[in-house]
């Protein structure tokens, strides 16, 4: 399988240990088996056969308790491994792949294929051990008897090729089980993003559950189901024909082989202690089978994920003794991406952003201004011209220094709870921006994170905007910030934080339709049909309005 050689190839030294503590507990198996059947037919007798016979189970006890537990730790430490490089990995692929593979994929991955690998690795140690102790008692059978033993491994070796191509089926359907989840995570996250337009027109929320939720989970079920009876049948045909074997050897072998009546009982003995060892590891076949399914679909993911250089405690190669000055020379980008049946060109575009500088782009809807904000942001990258921070242009080695100047609050922003790397000065400057943003009476800065996050659209944005300010970086890009404001923050906003920024010598990136604020920007720059038109921007006297702020 290969789980098991990865885990081989994850961490040789556990492994080994696991597999010489589970070669001495198979052994001391087999050897408790010798020494059952020794008393059974009466070759030994005494009190050497009984300490022989207890300290049997206890070397048989330690040793098959150390190697479950080491592979148990062995599993986990690569799961743990797995999700932190996962996540590392995630945050330094371009984020125009991670569009590309898709939240309902990337969510199926970070949480179905890794529960997927924690219950296998539950069963895994058992299932080891039991491998073990199968071996360790053929190998005694074969000191018995090397026909009995041929005959048996034989008969043995034809029952794995016959169950190895009855597994063909439900293996094919458990890779349809995995497909088929991937599209119920999708459904499952438009459920939830979407509850409000749903709730609020009750019969598009009916349809969208009985057309779309529950043929999906209906198909779902319908697939798991063939997958896991078909493994059902194989798994107990395999066990029958084990049994199977115990007559064979028992009732046919004799008739043509004849052996000792010793012989047999021993042999018997042997079938039967392993008769619970092979049903428990024919039952863990379909877990291990979906634990490799999920593994192959982690390393698919983490194939496709192309990282950047992200040493965070790099120089800065963007230093300068000038004013901030961001540029983009002739650079055009294709959006929503190049597969898409309609291409629309942004560019190419000329743009000059100095210090300081409060800077609105405007323009209609699907005219390209989020995407100005990703290529501004770093998070798209030019598929042709030039970006470049203080005459320094901008490439993948160092473009996670460049994206440590900006700060942004999204249209689509996502809220986070927790204050990252926050001190009690910082927490004191949250507190402060808290009651200036009027949310102090609900949300309160404890243990470095917020209370609670469970507000209105409006006032998490508010909070994003405190989480965006105490970054403290030098550009700030706001996406539609005000769409969800009332009238008196969204006042604030233009009219105190703004020139709050300005005067901090913030360079301020605002994309807004709020025309009646549009005298609050240095300058206008309007997106249409691909290229950027200036606008004229009334001035506004941004010293007065900063000391009113103050």
């Amino acid at each position: 399988m290969n789980l098991l050689s990865y885990l081989f190839r994850q961490s040789r030294p556990l492994w080994v240990f696991a597999t010489i503590t589970g070669l001495i507990a198979g052994l001391s198996g087999a050897g408790l088996i010798a020494v059952i059947s020794q008393a059974v037919n009466g070759e030994r007798q005494g009190p050497m056969l009984a300490v022989t016979f207890f300290g049997l189970c206890a070397v048989h006890l330690a040793t098959k308790g150390y190697s479950e537990i080491a592979l148990l730790r062995l599993t986990q430490s690569i799961i743990l491994d797995l999700r932190t490089t996962l996540s590392r990995r995630l945050l330094t692929t371009p984020f125009k792949q991670l569009q590309a593979v898709g939240k309902p994929g990337l969510l199926a991955i970070l949480t179905k294929d890794i529960d997927t690998l924690t219950a296998a690795s539950q069963l895994l140690p058992v299932t080891f051990g039991n491998a073990v102790i199968i071996v360790a008692c053929l190998g005694y059978m074969a000191w018995l008897s090397w026909q009995v033993f041929l005959i048996f491994t034989v008969c043995l070796a034809l029952c794995m090729l016959g169950f190895h191509l009855a597994e063909r089926h439900p293996l094919q359907q458990l890779n349809r089980v995995r497909e088929q989840m991937e599209d119920l995570y999708r459904h499952f996250r438009d459920l939830v993003e979407g509850s409000k337009e749903l709730i609020l027109n009750a019969a598009r929320g009916g349809m969208f559950v009985e057309q779309v939720v529950t043929p999906a989970a209906r198909e779902f079920r319908l697939t798991f189901n063939r997958a896991m009876s078909s493994y059902t049948w194989v798994s107990n045909a395999g066990t029958i024909l084990f049994y199977l074997l115990i007559g064979m050897l028992l009732f046919i072998v004799p008739l043509w082989l004849p052996q000792r009546a010793g012989l047999l009982t021993s042999v018997t003995l042997i079938l039967l202690y392993l008769t619970r060892p092979i049903a428990d590891m024919m039952g863990a076949v379909p877990a291990l089978r979906q634990a490799d399914i999920a593994l192959q679909q982690i390393h698919q993911l983490n194939d496709s994920l192309a990282g950047e250089r992200t040493d965070v405690h790099a120089g800065d190669p963007f230093a300068a003794t000038a004013p901030l000055r961001l540029e983009l020379r002739g650079v055009g980008h294709h959006y929503p991406g190049k597969t898409d049946d309609a291409r629309f060109f942004l560019g190419p575009l000329d743009l000059t952003i100095g210090h300081g500088e409060i800077l609105f782009v405007v323009g209609g809807n699907g005219s390209g201004k989020t995407t100005l904000a990703m290529l501004l942001l770093g998070l798209y990258e030019p598929e042709q011209g030039t970006l470049l921070l203080n005459g320094t242009p901008v490439t993948p080695s160092n473009i996670v220094a460049y994206r440590r100047y900006f700060s942004a609050v999204f249209a689509d922003f996502h809220l986070f709870q927790h204050l990252l790397g926050a001190d009690e000065q910082l927490h004191a400057r949250a507190a402060e921006y808290l009651d200036l943003f009027g949310i102090a009476h609900k949300v309160t800065i404890s243990e470095g994170k917020f209370s609670t996050i469970d507000l209105s659209t409006g006032q998490r944005k508010r909070l994003a905007l405190v989480s965006a300010f105490l970054e403290d970086r030098q550009v700030y890009l706001f996406d539609e910030w005000a769409a969800d404001q009332d009238p008196v923050f969204k006042k604030v906003f233009y009219t105190e934080l703004l020139p709050e920024l300005k005067a901090r010598g913030k360079t301020v990136i605002v994309i807004s339709h709020d025309d009646a604020y549009f005298h609050c920007a240095d300058r206008l720059i309007k997106v249409a049909d691909g290229r950027l038109d200036a606008m004229p921007a009334p001035r506004v006297d941004y010293a007065g309005l900063a000391s009113k702020a103050a």
